[in-house]
This record gives C-alpha cells, structure tokens and sequence, in this order.
C-alpha cells in the first residue's frame, strides 16, 4: 500500500478521532445527528458520527448486515403472511423483509426511543409494509420501564449495547433515562399466519421467546434466536436453559448460523 493510500486510509477510517481523548470521542461519536445513505439495499437514514457502528458502516458499503440470517429467512418468510422482527435497530432487516414477495407484513419492535426514530423514517422512505412498536418485548405484559437512553460507549455499535433497565426510582428529568412500556408477542391478536420470526434483543432473546410461546405453539413458524455467552452473568441464564424451552415448545435447533444466531423449528 503506496503512502498516499495509508494517508487516505488513515481519514477515511476516522483513525484520527483515536487521538482525542476517550470522553471526548465518545461525545463525538454519540451526537444523534442522523443523515440519509442511498445504498443499494435501500435509502436509510442513519447516525452520521458512529463512525465505528458495524451496523451502519456495512449499510453504507451496500451489505446486508447478518446477511447470513437474511438468507435463511428468505427460504422461510411466505408471501400473504407476518414476519416478527424483535430487534429492528436501524430497520434494514425489516425492509428487505417486506420486499420478498406479496403482502407481507412485517412487525418490527424497538425499544430505544432514538432507534426507533430512525427506523421510522427507514420504514417510511423505503415504502416497506412495516407495523412499528416502540415497546420493551418481553414475559411481561404492559408495564412502564425506565431504561438508559441509546448510547455508545462499552460497545461503539448501537445494535451491541444491552438495554439497562433501571430499577430504582430516578428522577423523572433525568436525561439519560428514558420510559418504555412492555409487550408480550403473545398480547398481540395477528390477523393471519406469522410464516417466521427473528429475535436480536442482546441477552433478552431467552425472555422474548417465553413471552411468544402460546403464539409460538399455535403458528409453529421457524425461529432465528441470538445467544451470546457475554450476557450469561447479566441475565443468569446458560444455553441449556435455551435448549429446555426449545423442548417444551416441541421445536429442535436446525442450525447455528454462526457464533451466536440459532434457527430453530417445530419437530
């Protein structure tokens, strides 16, 4: 690689932010100021200063990230049907989702206020057949809960950061904390048949699948899951607890899709 490549690398990449100070970066990095990409899985609004979210920066390049998964779900997702997607971040999952054949309607559920916002406006410029809820899913029905508002700062991609549920009372001005109900899948009435259902909600996903059961067993539609051993502690499962809720909802895994995506489907 020639100097002058280095140099052009070294600017595209942003390298030069890792000189400032670490608080400071992340303020950089952080300021929800949002930009459309016109890409060619679709035109999507996104954070124009994650310089390091994967997400985003694989939309940019004009990938479909978890294409892996888009794939698989592609063999499964009937036209005329509902596709679950728990987890939509920037909604580019839920796009395609909606564009593989006739009257498909997605249902896309985003906890974080500001992701939310983005997938909105993604949902909206890209035309796609998407039924929006800015909800916490999980086993618990229509409660409040107070959670920390999106931010980078273990992880520099928003899809990586964990929602923090905050327990305690705080005060209701609090700037980082912002109020979300709760949603069960199983307090939705559906108006025809689910074909098939992504969950991406890190270290939630155990808890979303719980709250589907009654719907799972009735539709009995392949599941794409994710587990990651790094949310063991936080949420005091093991992978065998997975696989007895697989059991007792009669489904089997198909495959590991790769390090921390499942697809499971009824025996």
């Amino acid at each position: 690689m020639s100097f002058f490549q280095v140099i052009k690398n070294f600017f595209i990449t942003k390298r030069y932010l890792y000189f400032l100070p670490r608080k400071l970066r992340l303020k950089v990095f952080n300021l929800k100021k949002i930009k459309l990409y016109k890409t060619s899985t679709g035109n999507y609004f996104l954070p124009q200063f994650a310089f390091k979210d994967l997400i985003r920066n694989e939309i940019i390049d004009n990938k479909i990230f978890d294409k892996k998964v888009f794939e698989i779900a592609k063999k499964h997702i009937k036209e005329n049907s509902i596709v679950l997607d728990v987890g939509s971040n920037f909604g580019q999952m839920s796009v395609l989702f909606s564009k593989l054949g006739k009257n498909i309607e997605v249902y896309s559920f985003e906890a974080s206020k500001y992701l939310f916002e983005i997938l909105t406006k993604n949902t909206e410029i890209n035309n796609a057949n998407v039924k929006l809820f800015n909800n916490l899913v999980g086993n618990v029905s229509s409660s409040n809960f107070q959670i920390k508002k999106a931010n980078l700062s273990k992880f520099n991609t928003y899809g990586s950061n964990k929602i923090e549920i905050i327990k305690s009372n705080i005060d209701k001005n609090n700037s980082e904390i912002e109020r979300v109900k709760s949603i069960k899948i199983d307090d939705i009435v559906f108006d025809k048949k689910i074909s098939f259902m992504k969950v991406d909600v890190q270290g939630f996903d155990l808890e979303v699948l719980k709250g589907a059961k009654k719907t799972i067993l009735e539709e009995k539609m392949p599941i794409i899951f994710e587990y990651e051993k790094d949310f063991e502690k936080d949420f005091n499962y093991k992978f065998v607890d997975f696989e007895n809720f697989i059991s007792e909802i009669n489904y089997k895994i198909s495959s590991r899709i790769d390090d921390s995506n499942y697809l499971i489907i009824s025996k």
